[in-house]
């Protein structure tokens, strides 16, 4: 059973009777020689001004399953958590590897330097070393452009991320 938006069912119905109103009036008006431009005006307007408000509903109606969508897969809160600490995790995906879109656009975030680039098993997340520092900065690549990752805007998973970059090394 899908979850209709009430918006969209009014929409809908407001759209359908002002094009059912469009074809009445014309057809009240008639084709006679005075009023035949009359009623082709009511019944074009109608139609448009109908097929609009269907639309808006159709509209409506795509937003609210999307909605529900993201609802049931949990990512609602990720998408609206305010607080950095409480985005959920980054899912871990232990087989992926850089676009060179990706890499050409984590360079640009360190012009002239030589950095050593490593994905992490969590998705869209990777760990830069510039040489000849020995801290790790992380990036994260699911946006539109790179961005880094500090301790302080997300301790949780920069300290994740830094434990995994330890383990690595020992082994």
């Amino acid at each position: 059973m899908e979850i209709q938006n009430s918006v969209a069912k009014v929409l809908r119905i407001i759209g359908f009777a002002v094009m059912i109103g469009g074809f009445i009036l014309a057809t009240i008006e008639g084709p006679g020689e005075s009023n035949g431009g009359m009623s082709l005006t009511a019944l074009f307007s109608g139609f448009v001004t109908g097929m609009l408000f269907i639309g808006f509903s159709e509209v409506i109606a795509l937003l609210q399953k999307i909605h529900l969508q993201l609802s049931q897969n949990g990512s609602s809160a990720h998408a609206m958590a305010n607080d950095k600490d409480e985005v959920e995790q980054p899912k871990v995906q232990k087989d992926w590897e850089l676009s060179p879109q990706d890499l050409d656009a984590i360079q640009e975030l360190y012009p002239g330097q030589n950095v050593r680039i490593l994905a992490t098993p969590f998705e869209d997340y990777c760990v830069i070393q510039i040489e000849g520092e020995v801290h790790i900065e992380v990036v994260e690549l699911g946006g539109f452009k790179p961005k880094k990752i500090t301790a302080d805007s997300q301790p949780k998973l920069f300290h994740k991320i830094q434990e995994w970059v330890n383990n690595r090394s020992s082994d």
